[in-house]
């Protein structure tokens, strides 16, 4: 399920910390349409899909959704909603596509895991970050072309959560089960970012580091467990000015580190000692999970990070400079668990209405796929 929040709030509103954001909504049911209302943005059912989906990024005119089973990632028309293609295959085929970014005009890159997450045993990963140029005409309709290959068989990946494009180009990768950041080069070249010292238990970065268990939770009425019932380490990462924020489920908290770290001549454990708590998770929630965390690249001046909260029903943003959370949409039926976030181009003559972005929702609570507390789909 798509959904098209319109946030409405100022770019530099802000909150203090540990106040309550949880407003008061009201919600409309019209056929098939599902409308939600709140203080900070207007949401509304925008697509359905017949397959699991995962990840999702937008340019003016297209965005795309991963069907990470299946191996293939769509390509749909903005306007309509409706599928105008997919991205070519590339060579051996997509290897469970489930996150992608938008990174520049008419450019997104998709990262395929090579893998589902085999944690007990522990199976390692195969990550490959792919790179397309695409475009749509009348006359020729949508097109795409792999223009770059970024694999990471190189490195030892227990599972990759995320990646982030560097000002310079240079690409970072989260391994949210064996805890590191590793750096793609523009020439291809994989390079420690904060990595330990070795993969043994007494040498994880506490800030990166997995659960080995998890306590079970309860997701919109549904019994939870994540894959291999542990707690992720690690998640989503993204860069603004300087400094690079991450999440991780199992280290409670938003965590910040300067990008100049990456290229000093530390070990790349020693490196961990720059890393900075920015927000710690409220006390009163067991387990959280941020599945994606974006600034707005279409406002430089905007200091929040939007992040899909998914067991919580919801989309938050987090100010950079505080670490104080406001609530931008809650809806158990719209947010059903959202997973992915991708921020919208402003199309001329309509800058000033808002930010949008589409909110990929896939019910991963409802799948034992994604979730261990479960034996069938719901």
């Amino acid at each position: 399920v798509f959904l098209l929040p319109a946030l409405l709030g100022c770019s530099n509103a802000t909150s203090a910390a540990g106040a309550s954001n949880q407003d008061e909504r009201t919600a409309t049911t019209q056929e098939a349409l599902q409308v939600d209302v709140g203080p900070r943005s207007v949401s509304y059912d925008f697509a359905h899909l017949s397959y699991l989906p995962a990840g999702i990024a937008a340019g003016e005119t297209i965005y795309f959704v991963g069907d990470p089973l299946d191996g293939r990632v769509f390509a749909y028309s903005r306007l309509t909603g409706g599928q105008v293609g997919e991205l070519p295959q590339p060579p051996g085929g997509f290897a469970v596509p489930f996150i992608m970014h938008q990174l520049a005009d008419g450019r997104v890159g998709v990262l395929a895991a090579g893998g589902v997450p085999q944690i007990k045993p522990l199976v390692l990963a195969n990550p490959v970050i792919y790179e397309y140029t695409y475009g749509i005409n009348p006359s020729r309709g949508f097109s795409a072309t792999l223009n770059q290959t970024i694999s990471f068989s190189s490195v030892p990946v227990g599972f990759p959560e995320d990646f982030a494009q560097l000002d310079d180009g240079r690409i970072l990768l989260t391994d949210s089960v064996l805890g590191s950041i590793w750096i793609a080069q523009t020439d291809g070249t994989i390079t420690p970012g904060i990595v330990p010292k070795t993969f043994n238990p007494e040498d994880a970065i506490p800030t990166m580091v997995i659960c080995p268990t998890m306590p079970e939770v309860t997701v919109n009425g549904v019994p939870f467990l994540f894959t291999g019932s542990t707690i992720p380490g690690i998640e989503p990462i993204t860069v603004r000015n300087g400094t690079v924020y991450f999440h991780s489920s199992c280290a409670r908290g938003i965590y910040e580190f300067p990008v100049a770290i990456l290229s000093d001549h530390r070990q790349p454990y020693q490196r961990a000692a720059d890393i900075r708590l920015l927000a710690a998770t409220p006390a009163n929630i067991q387990v959280e999970e941020l599945l994606e965390m974006q600034f707005n690249p279409y406002d430089p001046h905007d200091p929040f990070m939007y992040a899909a909260h998914g067991m919580q029903l919801e989309v938050i943003r987090i100010d950079s400079r505080t670490g104080a959370r406001q609530t931008v949409a809650h809806d158990a039926t719209l947010y059903d668990f959202p997973s992915s976030i991708a921020f919208l181009p402003p199309i001329g003559g309509f800058e000033g209405l808002g930010t949008s972005m589409l909110v990929l929702s896939n019910q991963q609570e409802r799948t034992p796929i994604t979730n261990d507390a479960v034996t069938e789909d719901s």
